[in-house]
């Protein structure tokens, strides 16, 4: 709110004559109902001036219909209303904590973006044609996410839920008296035809599976020291869990030992890990099946990588009694003795990584960052040279189709994964014969030609 510099009351004290720091001309303000004015500028710095003035201006005021505050607020001002209301319904529970996120995510990342290229910001300025051109500037963006990464062109399928969302938030706009019910605009949906997958985080096919594995399974090869042994078998292991689990990265990384049952009631007696996935994610909570195995190859490993860490403290714990300086990578504020880490309890992140603290009690940096993930994941894709672009998504896309083509049912398969029945339909049953060449297109023809020439088998 601006600073008054001047105020003085004028005609019975129904306005006054009024002057913001900072600003040059005097204003007439109208005082209105309650603790509302209306302020209009009488177009000079001279307070006699302004006295004249002010009388046209005063019956101008008053001779026009006070505007409402759904024509004076701005868009982004009621994008933060609306967003204030989720954030209450999340308090409320009636709202997961990660739908309000991705409401906020789409606003800031696209809504606001298409507003400035329209050059819309105040809501009186919205007509029913005001969107048209949504589906168009989002096809053809060349920048994506918050760190604005490449891309060709967002999917038709990310830009029909935003268009759905946008949908939501002009009915609330009309319903909290924000918007004209005239001006409310009509946004089409697009049509679909994208080649699922073939880009965007590609499922392995089988033999660059296979040519991946080698690569991956030699990825801690060739090192003396036992931590960076370790470490990349932490990378080698997280690469077995995604795969075997399907998971979304951001679900794996919320994943706690305390989360997950091991069970032996298979008929054939090997382990399943049942985990429950937190209920703020996607699709929210659910039982996640996978190889119990790996699960417990997962945990062993941890523990491996606590009893190495626990001789390093050891070892820094030792200096530091002799008055050593300590240079600890892991822990630059290394200057007091570190007791020893237990090995990983139900509260403890499965995916952690003990070097990253000294203490117990602070599992939020206990797993590698995104970024550090990823330059292990393009260092091991890089000595592939695979013409697909595969990602850590992929791992995922591959854990999909390979349980599809194990004759598992696709209803099993969305609901273990925590995806639609329809969105695995569209993306993943199209590549089912490519992993299925040794069954399809060869068959024995009864009715050969004379030559033989084209017989299938013989």
């Amino acid at each position: 709110m601006p600073t008054l510099d001047f105020l003085e009351p004028i005609l019975e004290g129904r306005a006054s004559i009024c002057k913001y720091k900072d600003r040059k001309y005097f204003n007439l303000r109208v005082k209105r109902d309650g603790k509302n004015y209306t302020h209009i500028s009488l177009n000079t710095d001279d307070i006699e001036q302004a006295k004249k003035n002010a009388i046209d201006a005063y019956v101008k005021v008053v001779s026009q219909p006070r505007r409402s505050s759904k024509s004076t607020m701005t868009i982004q001002r009621i994008f933060e209303k609306f967003m204030e209301e989720k954030h209450r319904d999340v308090e409320r529970g009636q709202t997961k904590p990660l739908t309000a996120k991705l409401y906020g995510q789409r606003i800031e990342q696209r809504y606001l973006p298409y507003l400035k290229y329209k050059n819309l910001s105040n809501i009186k300025d919205i007509r029913k044609d005001s969107f048209k051109e949504y589906a168009g500037f989002q096809l053809d963006k060349k920048q994506r996410g918050r760190w604005a990464n490449a891309c060709k062109g967002l999917s038709p399928t990310t830009i029909n839920t935003d268009i759905s969302t946008l949908n939501v938030m002009f009915t609330w706009m009309v319903n909290n008296n924000h918007l004209d019910p005239v001006h409310k605009p009509v946004i089409q949906r697009i049509k679909n035809r994208t080649k699922f997958r073939d880009e965007a985080n590609p499922a392995f096919l089988p033999d660059d599976w296979k040519a991946f594995k080698d690569v991956l399974y030699k990825f801690d090869q060739g090192h003396d020291n036992e931590y960076e042994t370790w470490r990349r078998r932490w990378m080698i292991n997280y690469v077995r869990f995604m795969y075997q689990g399907g998971f979304r990265p951001h679900e794996a990384r919320k994943i706690r030992f305390g989360d997950v049952e091991i069970s032996k009631n298979r008929k054939d007696g090997k382990p399943v890990a049942i985990i429950q996935i937190d209920a703020d994610t996607k699709t929210g909570r659910r039982d996640a099946v996978m190889n119990g195995n790996t699960f417990l190859n997962v945990k062993s490993h941890l523990n491996k990588g606590i009893k190495i860490r626990n001789k390093q403290i050891s070892l820094m714990n030792e200096k530091l009694l002799k008055g050593d300086r300590v240079v600890d990578f892991h822990n630059r504020g290394y200057k007091e003795p570190h007791e020893s880490l237990h090995n990983a309890d139900k509260d403890d992140l499965v995916l952690m990584n003990p070097f990253l603290t000294g203490t117990n009690n602070d599992h939020t940096r206990r797993m590698y960052h995104d970024s550090h993930i990823r330059d292990w994941w393009n260092l091991l894709i890089g000595e592939c040279n695979f013409k697909n672009r595969y990602t850590l998504y992929s791992l995922r896309s591959t854990h999909i189709s390979y349980q599809l083509l194990q004759g598992i049912s696709v209803n099993k398969v969305a609901k273990n994964v925590g995806t639609s029945m329809a969105m695995i339909q569209m993306t993943y049953d199209r590549l089912s014969s490519r992993y299925s060449i040794d069954e399809l297109g060869f068959f024995k023809d009864t009715q050969v030609p004379s030559q033989g020439e084209d017989e299938l088998i013989k």
